[in-house]
């Protein structure tokens, strides 16, 4: 028995520094990005005649004004290095089945529950975030203009990145790489929360933190009621693009659309709500 203990302690010691190791190493991808894309700046400069100096004069100021575009591209090329170093990760881990039903995965109510909460899920934070920062303006004065400036970026871009990039690399990374290896040495809700704190970690901003780590932990109870890392992306690509869509729906000035967004928008709460219900007795 003391020996199944010190085991145990001992999995989840070299556990725990190989989820560090994975962690600093997409932020170590983020600096191997920001280094790739000055390259390419300075490289498409030499050749469309500017000269070395200044194109990297050029990118220089472009990132020191944390220019939206150039911020966007350095982002989307982290998330991409971190998506094929985690998913070769991912491949190796060794909890999961490996012949999956997805039939089963993909069910009609598996489906219907993973889209109810991926969008109501994001339109109960959205709320409470506008809520928040109505009454207290100065602490979310950082996130507000951290949102405003992806407003301005090139709009392809900022979808591309935000509904797609984005949530596909993050799911391979922490519900991936991330949780399966935490899960091999902790019980399901202690690597659920392990997982979703370096999410929350992984964004560096206390907004943005405080919600990606409630996220995350929804996140991972998709994937591990489904057992596919398929949902928990589908369920991250319908969240970020909810945030993106009814801003949009909202802003047309128009009375009736706006009725009609809010009672979809109180369905989808509800719907998000019992999906979560569902997906719980697979727990």
């Amino acid at each position: 028995m003391h020996n199944e203990t010190d085991g145990l302690k001992k999995l989840r010691v070299t556990m725990m520094i190989k989820v560090l190791l994975i962690f600093g190493g997409i932020i170590f991808m983020q600096l191997l990005a920001y280094m790739l894309c000055v390259l390419g700046y300075v490289v498409f400069g030499i050749i469309s005649g500017k000269g070395y100096a200044r194109a990297l004069a050029e990118m220089t100021i472009l990132v020191q004004a944390s220019e939206t575009n150039v911020m966007l591209a350095i982002s989307a090329v982290s998330a991409i290095l971190s998506f094929i170093w985690c998913g070769l990760l991912y491949v190796r881990s060794s909890w999961r089945e490996e012949h999956v039903n997805y039939r089963n995965i993909f069910s009609g109510k598996n489906v219907l529950s993973v889209f109810g909460i991926g969008s109501g899920f994001c339109i109960l934070l959205t709320f409470l975030l506008s809520m928040l920062t109505s009454l207290f303006p100065e602490m979310f004065k950082n996130y507000t203009e951290l949102m405003s400036n992806f407003e301005n970026g090139n709009i392809i871009l900022t979808v591309l990145y935000a509904v797609f990039i984005g949530p596909v690399s993050e799911e391979i990374i922490f519900r991936g790489a991330i949780f399966d290896r935490v899960y091999t040495a902790f019980p399901f809700w202690k690597a659920n929360i392990i997982q979703a704190a370096l999410f929350g970690i992984y964004h560096m901003n206390i907004v943005q933190g405080l919600y990606a780590f409630c996220l995350g932990m929804v996140l991972g109870l998709i994937v591990k009621a489904t057992g596919s890392i398929l949902c928990s992306i589908f369920t991250h690509i319908v969240f970020n693009g909810t945030s993106y869509l009814l801003p949009v729906l909202l802003g047309t000035g128009l009375v009736w659309v706006n009725v009609i967004v809010i009672i979809a928008a109180l369905f989808l709460v509800i719907a998000g709500i019992c999906g979560i219900k569902f997906l719980m007795r697979s727990i």
